[in-house]
């Protein structure tokens, strides 16, 4: 089908409608649309890179100034070569060495990094080789764009396998983005970064969205974007819009309004700049209390009230939320924990911040306690959260050690697939650990290795899925806890088979399933 969007020039600011087919766009969503057909330099990591446009109108920019400069005498620098200098500096194009404008990231030794302020990509250059440029050079803006693929976040299994993607992920997303044009729809711009969706040409006419691929094959999921971020969509949405409906009775060679151009180019001075580095801004964040600042809390219902304070030397001393949108539980676990003389005020020391997974707490907590018991909704129907600890006595009704007691409420769903999951896991570590050399030891080492690795699997198939589990609203139990909550008529209990063979050395005991209703 054909499509109606509005074209956007960054160097001469003008915004005219014109034709483009992609039948896999929406229409009614891309005709306010901000489209740009770009080419990948740099990735910094999935989702984020740098790249410039490839239209017509802008390689016929990039072309005049590197003839410009070619045709330059060139001067060495006139002083030391430091970080943030401007400059020229060569780069091997098409086996031909040519100079282009670059500013100087970091001096090392003899030699410099610098970033080509024009196409995204970076290189190491001599500092010998580095030249003046003239001041007319630096009239014209950079033409180097900053991406950032919007509502997407890595996944539990990239999260889990590396430290913030993994490497299967990155290497997904380099070869979705690399060696081929990509279209860009711009959906917000926040301090100087385009926040887009990429599209990949599959075919003549159809084109794949990169985000739909890596959430598919499990390297992303979907996740909200920054209120920043959907601010400056509402002010696009809005933008556009008007644009359109301005220009929609004049034909393609007519001018929008002086308003409207107006508008657009206060928009376009926002991310077209000779500033670059990283970090884009810096933001100021006062104490000694801030919004932005995680506080933690015990689990345990001993110490639930009490202050928590990490050692000023680790390196989690202050936690800042990157992602204040996300409302999902976090995890911070401690080799060695102090309490004060007034019991008030607990001390953390060996500090480890576990990756953002969503119901991670809640599967630590039911996959090494003790005992556990489900918390159900009123009418049966779901899992809405868990109680941890040793359980009760069955003869007095009494918590054996109330105070070490866990109660969790989910955020995310889980079912009884989840359960089930968590007892062959711990059945599998009973298996390994509880049988000793004399049981193991006529398995043979392959045999072992193949029960741990199968472990292993298991363990991380149960933090991460192809599918993320859907979020939902936490809800506490209105007796929190207090153990034998659930009608034993709904508890199936989960038989060992090892313990049932008389052997009654095991770690876990295997936790009872409560049947919903349907």
């Amino acid at each position: 089908i054909t499509l109606r969007r509005v074209n956007v020039d960054f160097q001469k600011q003008t915004v005219d409608p014109v034709q483009v087919s992609f039948n896999t766009l929406d229409r009614s969503r891309a005709i306010t649309d901000l489209l740009l057909t770009i080419d990948v330099t740099e990735v910094v990591e999935v989702g984020h890179f740098w790249g410039y446009r490839i239209d017509e109108r802008n390689a016929r920019i990039l072309k005049k100034l590197t003839a410009e400069i070619n045709q330059l005498e060139l001067v060495p620098l006139p002083i030391h070569p430091h970080p943030d200098l401007v400059c020229l500096a060569p780069f091997a194009d098409f086996d031909k060495e040519r100079y282009f404008r670059a500013q100087i990231l970091y001096v090392s030794g003899n030699s410099a990094e610098v970033f080509f302020v024009d196409y995204g990509n970076r290189s190491h250059v001599d500092l010998d080789l580095l030249m003046e440029i003239p001041c007319h050079l630096l009239e014209l803006p950079f033409q180097a764009l900053e991406f950032k693929i919007c509502k997407m976040r890595p996944s539990a299994k990239s999260l889990v396998c590396g430290e913030h993607w993994s490497g299967g992920a990155s290497q997904r997303f380099a070869s979705l983005v690399s060696g081929c044009a990509l279209l860009v729809r711009v959906f917000s711009v926040v301090h100087s970064v385009l926040h887009v969706d990429v599209y990949r040409c599959s075919g003549a006419q159809d084109t794949v969205n990169v985000r739909d691929v890596l959430i598919k094959e499990g390297y992303a999921e979907l996740a909200e974007e920054s209120y920043e971020s959907m601010q400056s969509h509402e002010a696009l949405k809005g933008l556009f819009s008007k644009s359109v409906e301005n220009v929609a009775d004049l034909s393609t060679s007519s001018p929008v309004k002086d308003d409207e151009k107006y508008l657009i180019r206060v928009l376009l001075e926002s991310f077209s700049s000779n500033k670059l580095g990283a970090p884009n801004c810096k933001v100021i964040l006062h104490g000694p209390f801030n919004p932005y600042e995680l506080k933690c809390h015990s689990l345990t219902r001993i110490s639930k009230f009490r202050c928590v304070w990490i050692e000023k030397e680790s390196i989690n001393s202050v936690i800042i939320s990157d992602a204040p949108e996300d409302l999902h539980q976090r995890m911070l676990v401690a080799a060695s924990l102090s309490v004060n003389a007034t019991g008030s005020t607990m001390l953390l020391r060996e500090t480890s911040l576990m990756p953002h997974v969503p119901g991670l707490p809640a599967l630590l907590s039911a996959l090494f306690a003790p005992v556990m018991e489900l918390r159900v909704d009123q009418d049966g129907k779901c899992y809405t959260g868990v109680l941890c600890g040793l359980g009760w006595n069955p003869t007095t009704g009494a918590p054996i050690l109330p105070e070490h007691d866990i109660e969790l409420a989910f955020d995310v769903q889980f079912n009884v697939e989840d359960i089930i999951e968590i007892n062959i896991l711990r059945a599998a570590i009973n298996k390994l650990v509880c049988d000793g050399p004399n049981g193991l030891k006529f398995l043979g080492p392959e045999r072992i290795a193949q029960l741990q690795d199968n472990a292993r699997q298991k363990l991380l198939g149960l933090f991460f899925q192809l599918k993320p589990r859907q979020r939902v609203v936490p809800r506490w139990h209105e007796k929190p806890y207090e153990w034998n909550q659930v009608d034993p008529k709904l508890v199936m209990e989960q038989a060992d088979r090892e313990s049932s063979r008389g052997k009654n050395t095991f770690l876990y005991q295997l936790h009872k399933l409560i049947v919903l209703s349907t």
